[in-house]
């Protein structure tokens, strides 16, 4: 059961931070000579539920990305309803954004609590759900190599994807997101993860989160090590809120260009933010393929954008083929912009044509049949 701190906000801040660094799980991606992660890393990463890979991305990559997601902002709605942004001009993506109220101090996706409070002139987008149809930046950093051989040391080479995001919790009015366990499907009935110590047996994935903004205690993610192992809402459990500062919690510090790696089944969360830097980072999620194929659970991400609908699932290997087609087509699309570089050869199976092109784009973004249909809640 997580402690609770009485500490005031500065001194949790500051002495999560000493925590976090003293870790061993921070550092640049090292690979083998097979092309797998180092044994430490990896043996960090199912220790404590989630590592911190510095310096993935070059400042050229940062800047493409940021670029584009302004652009992304300043188009979205003035409203959750509305089809026009700020400017008076269309909304180009209407239903992807997440806009929070900046009154908002109880969870980024409370869309009830949302609905009661009013919007400013200037909204405050939280979430931008699908990115991949929208910034080829970003399609085309879930194509870079480093990533895709960290992903298949971790889930083997047949990885499948799970869903895509942008979060941004906007400089002084940040919304917090509430302390939870991503994972539902894959633990034993005493609560216990099915998956073992070393990474192996039915797992929920994990989440990447790339960074083109700098993330710090008082707007990053903060994740409670080693939390991956038992399941808080088993035998009635709930998990605690976000005004709760749980004492061994660490937050996920990152620089621009780097990228955290979080178990999905770890305990983790984020406190509004009340500085003045934005954070903006990159959400990638990924899967084994075992773990995913003939699963029955409730998905909640194959939406627009989060709300109260769900959808009970079973995952054919059609439906998770079909999904894993985005893989080649980043690959594709990043070779590309980078014709030099080494990239990486995804060796998995998939449905569909695996080249970027006009054609590609218009289907995978086709009304209807969009690529997020087919996200994998696990």
């Amino acid at each position: 059961m997580p402690k609770q701190t009485k500490n005031t906000s500065t001194d949790y801040y500051k002495e999560g931070r000493q925590r976090a660094l003293q870790l061993g799980n921070r550092g640049p991606m090292r690979f083998k000579e097979n092309g797998r992660l180092e044994d430490d890393i990896l043996s960090a990463y199912h220790q404590f539920g989630f590592y911190v890979f510095t310096g993935v991305l070059d400042q050229h990559e940062i800047d493409l990305l940021s670029k584009e997601f302004d652009e992304i902002l300043e188009n979205a709605p003035v409203s959750p309803d509305a089809t026009t942004d700020r400017h008076g001009r269309p909304v180009k993506f209407p239903g992807y954004y997440t806009l929070v109220p900046i009154q908002n101090e109880t969870n980024i996706f409370d869309k009830q609590a949302n609905e009661k409070l009013e919007f400013p002139d200037n909204p405050n987008v939280g979430l931008v759900s699908h990115p991949l149809m929208m910034m080829d930046s970003a399609l085309r950093a879930y194509g870079h190599p480093d990533i895709l051989r960290m992903v298949a040391s971790v889930n083997g080479d047949d990885f499948v994807p799970f869903h895509e995001a942008i979060f941004h919790k906007g400089a002084g009015h940040g919304a917090p997101t509430n302390w939870h366990q991503d994972g539902r499907t894959h633990w034993k009935a005493d609560g216990s993860a099915i998956e073992t110590a070393d990474g192996n047996g039915k797992t929920h994935g994990f989440n990447l989160s790339v960074s083109f903004s700098q993330c710090t205690p008082q707007n990053c993610l903060w994740v409670v090590p080693g939390s991956h192992k038992n399941w808080r809402l088993s035998n009635g459990g709930s998990f605690p809120s976000i005004s709760e500062r749980i004492a061994e919690a660490v937050p996920m510090m990152l620089e621009p260009g780097d990228c955290g790696m979080v178990n999905r089944s770890s305990l983790h969360g984020s406190y509004p933010n009340k500085s003045n830097e934005r954070r903006c980072t990159l959400l990638l999620g990924f899967h084994k393929r075992d773990s995913a194929i003939g699963t029955k659970t409730t998905n909640v991400h194959a939406f627009k954008s989060p709300s109260t609908t769900v959808k009970d699932v079973e995952y054919s290997e059609e439906y998770v083929l079909k999904r894993a087609r985005m893989i080649p087509l980043a690959i594709d699309a990043r070779k590309q912009k980078y014709p030099s570089e080494n990239a990486y050869e995804y060796t998995g199976s998939y449905i569909g044509g695996s080249k970027w092109n006009d054609a590609s784009r218009a289907e995978i973004s086709q009304n209807g049949d969009e690529y997020w249909q087919r996200d994998i809640t696990l």
